[in-house]
């Protein structure tokens, strides 16, 4: 579950505390790097960037009374909120998820459910907990709703407009999670190894201008399925977005293999200084926490004192269980 006022984890990224946006000579791509990078830019560069408010967002405006009807979300808000999700698994080599209209209704139902009772950024937003159902939504609609909450979350303070894409990118991001520092539960799901599909679902509180916004992405035939990869780290190995850490972002390493220490992790900046490794901060093993989404142990850290240095390329050691090099590229080309 995500809080923020006015994407502060967005502004991370120019304010760059911890890092060093303009380096003293950009580092040169190899072939394959210069080639994945375009790759990536031209993806980027297509995705939807406009922003959305209270008229905009809807086709359709919920109805907060009798009869109750969760909305109907602009189209064009839930194909950019996929393309967004999709650009991301694509950058972890993972396959895009299909977005089917039951899975949306679903989402939109808990988005709609939450603005309903105004629910407050707290964990018991999940499943809806503690929270009376208004009697005119009927038992039906709010158990579908108790549901899609279990899913991804995010709440916008004061949301007069954002793109569906800063919603997306603050998941992915974890820069902010409620649910504790070093908790990437947001990212797990959008980049699980056993999803097929998500819903997406979208409302502005009933007498207030927080917007709620629903990943529902956790169903009962995805758990059972077997994860299509072994293990996803971020920052992906090879190339790397920029604009995707920021001082506050959690760096994550997801396997399925099952690690019950805390292993030592250091990163080295190769294009700098191959012979300077630093060790990573706040590490972190929540072990099974995310087992749903294709992960039997999940590694959370900071990349400690390591200047982040846009087109450098890092070496990454976690412990002796994988050691992976990456490079940075900025999205925006």
């Amino acid at each position: 579950m995500k809080k923020h006022n006015l994407l502060v984890a967005i502004v991370a990224v120019v304010e760059c505390i911890a890092f060093t946006a303009q380096p003293v000579q950009a580092a040169k791509y190899s072939k394959s790097e210069a080639k994945q990078v375009k790759y990536f830019q031209r993806k980027y560069k297509n995705l939807d960037k406009a922003q959305y408010n209270r008229n905009s967002i809807y086709q359709q405006a919920p109805n907060f009374a009798n009869p109750f009807s969760p909305g109907v979300l602009n189209p064009a808000y839930i194909s950019t909120t996929m393309d967004y999700v999709n650009y991301y698994r694509d950058l972890m080599g993972l396959p895009s998820e299909a977005n089917p209209d039951d899975a949306n209704r679903s989402a939109q139902i808990g988005a709609a459910s939450l603005a309903a009772v105004n629910a407050s950024a707290s964990l018991q937003a999940h499943g809806l907990i503690n929270y009376l159902r208004p009697n005119y939504i009927s038992e039906n609609d709010w158990a579908i709703a108790e549901n899609a909450t279990l899913g991804n979350i995010n709440f916008l303070d004061d949301a007069h407009s954002a793109s569906a894409g800063e919603i997306v990118t603050d998941l992915m991001r974890e820069d902010n999670n409620i649910a504790g520092a070093g908790n990437i539960g947001h990212r797990a799901i959008i980049l699980s190894t056993r999803a097929t599909r998500m819903g997406i679902g979208a409302a502005y509180g009933m007498s207030t201008d927080m917007l709620y916004s629903v990943e529902y992405g956790l169903f009962a035939d995805d758990i059972l399925r077997a994860p299509v990869k072994s293990r996803i780290v971020y920052p992906a190995a090879k190339v790397f977005p920029y604009e995707l850490v920021g001082k506050d972002t959690p760096w994550s390493y997801s396997t399925t293999k099952r690690i019950s220490s805390k292993p030592k992790i250091y990163i080295t900046d190769l294009t700098k200084n191959k012979k300077k490794r630093y060790r990573a901060t706040q590490v972190r093993n929540f072990k099974t926490l995310f087992y749903g989404e294709g992960y039997t142990t999940t590694i959370t850290y900071r990349p400690g004192k390591v200047k982040l240095v846009n087109t450098h390329k890092y070496k990454v050691q976690i412990g002796k269980y994988y050691t992976y090099t990456f490079r940075f590229f900025r999205q925006k080309g």
